[in-house]
């Protein structure tokens, strides 16, 4: 029999034991060292295999609206994902208000790789917005528009998010109408709070939030919050769920659709001003209790200038404030912006009705697509380019409709942009094409950063701007997380 003594010495010694065990299995195991980790632990890059594209119903007054959606995966990428061609699939999504069901279609055969596909949403909606899914090698570099029936890109078709900004114009300086479009495309409620800055600061029309049921859009209209303003932005963010959200702004000669913005930020870079630039207005938003003490420098195609002079520029808190950009004269320019406090930015250009609109954006990285740009009918289609560090080159390439009419493959155009300036160039659509066609961008190995939009103008490129859109990315390939080997006990 064991003795009282014996069983207090023992248990101490046991435990101890397990330790000294534990101890020595934990150091054979990081004897390896931290390489044979490091190379356990390598980040994989897989391809995309399935995406999701919301598009806004078409704008108001402007009727049916159209799709034009392009996929142009990179070779490696189509490679990986082996032969499976993939699908299209697109959903018109009816309003909240309506009684409609959501209605989808496959897209079988037009909708392949390295082929435009310009298409109208199912007759029964066709005032309905546009959910597009594509799958497989049609996911890898995926792109969609909203468009006119020419084919022009109105407006990208974004991924859902939880927080997008906008900034536009105010009631008095030509924003009658603003709508905001939130769409839900997912299988849950999301339930979304908007808030509206202008210059008189914090509108607090809209604080409730707003519930956006599955499969279906909501449009409301932000005008009464905006009276009397000259600038108004727009804060969207979910608490649950996710939606796509657009805006909407007209006056009394015809609308057109905001590009979302950067979230706030103390830098800033803001592609795609035209020859109009000299009538362009730089619009910001401060959204914090700071003021901003904001530098802005353009780069021209003969460098950089400060349209708002040497001495830094003010914008209240809590506040939208315009400031004319009349100094930078009949030159096509980006604009940088170095800010103490986070911003919001973006810059109305003159041009057809209200004018178009651009705004912060990330450089491209990868490729950047525009799917729906005009051939023919008087238009000139252009690409403003911009290196606001080192300098810069990117491909152009055109890619016609999958119905190409005896469209020439264009050979590639590379555009070299130094540092700190602005190149503008025309971009011609393939030979022989009377359909619209998609311009894909690709910076080259070595290059800086660039920032581009691309311009749809009457009378050349100094004529009269008809539609405005930044240049996105496409994704084609993610970087999964790393992992690494580990261990563990549990001790008594």
């Amino acid at each position: 029999m064991t003795s009282p003594t014996f069983r207090r010495v023992a248990l101490p010694a046991s435990v101890l034991l397990l330790l000294a065990l534990v101890y020595v299995v934990a150091w054979e195991t990081g004897s390896a060292g931290p390489s044979a980790a490091a190379g356990a632990a390598a980040p994989q890059t897989v391809p995309v295999t399935a995406v999701t594209r919301d598009c806004p119903p078409p704008g108001p007054g402007t009727g049916q609206g159209h799709v034009a959606m392009l996929a142009v995966p990179p070779r490696t990428a189509a490679k990986a994902a082996g032969t499976a061609p993939g699908a299209t699939t697109v959903t018109a999504v009816p309003s909240a208000n309506s009684s409609a069901k959501a209605s989808a279609g496959t897209v079988t055969g037009p909708a392949n790789p390295n082929a435009l596909t310009l298409l109208s949403p199912p007759q029964a909606a066709q005032f309905a917005a546009t959910e597009v899914t594509a799958t497989g090698q049609l996911a890898q570099g995926f792109a969609a528009e909203q468009a006119a029936s020419d084919g022009t890109g109105a407006v990208t078709c974004t991924h859902p998010g939880s927080d997008v900004w906008f900034v536009g114009t105010g009631t008095s300086a030509g924003g009658s109408t603003s709508w905001l479009y939130l769409m839900n495309s997912g299988t849950m409620a999301a339930s979304v709070e908007v808030t509206v800055l202008t210059d008189s600061g914090d509108q607090s029309g809209q604080d409730n939030e707003l519930t956006v049921a599955p499969h279906r859009y909501l449009g409301v209209n932000l005008a009464s919050l905006a009276q009397g303003s000259t600038v108004l932005t727009v804060h969207v963010q979910t608490s649950s769920g996710q939606v796509a959200a657009d805006m909407w702004q007209a006056g009394g000669s015809g609308g057109t659709w905001l590009p979302a913005t950067a979230s706030p930020s103390t830098q800033l870079v803001i592609p795609g001003l035209t020859a109009a630039s000299g009538a362009a207005k730089l619009l910001v938003a401060v959204p914090g209790g700071q003021d901003a003490e904001m530098k802005v420098t353009a780069l021209t195609a003969q460098g950089k200038t400060l349209p708002l002079g040497t001495t830094l520029t003010d914008a209240p808190a809590a506040a939208s404030s315009a400031f004319p950009l009349s100094s930078l004269g009949a030159s096509a320019a980006a604009l940088v912006i170095s800010s103490s406090e986070p911003v919001a930015a973006g810059v109305q250009v003159p041009g057809n009705g209200i004018g178009g609109f651009t705004a912060a954006e990330a450089p491209l990285a990868g490729q950047g697509v525009v799917t729906g740009n005009p051939s023919g009918g008087g238009n000139t289609v252009g690409l403003v380019l911009s290196a606001p560090g080192a300098g810069g080159r990117a491909a152009v390439t055109v890619i016609p409709s999958s119905n190409p009419e005896r469209a020439v493959p264009s050979p590639q155009q590379t555009l070299t942009v130094q540092s700190g300036h602005t190149v503008q160039a025309v971009v011609s659509p393939p030979k022989g094409s009377k359909g619209p066609f998609s311009i894909v961008v690709t910076p080259l190995p070595g290059s800086g950063p660039l920032y581009a939009a691309r311009l749809v103008m009457s009378g050349g490129l100094s004529g009269t701007l008809k539609s405005l859109l930044p240049v996105p990315n496409v994704l084609s390939q993610v970087q999964l997380p790393s992992a690494s080997a580990g261990y563990s006990a549990v001790l008594p």
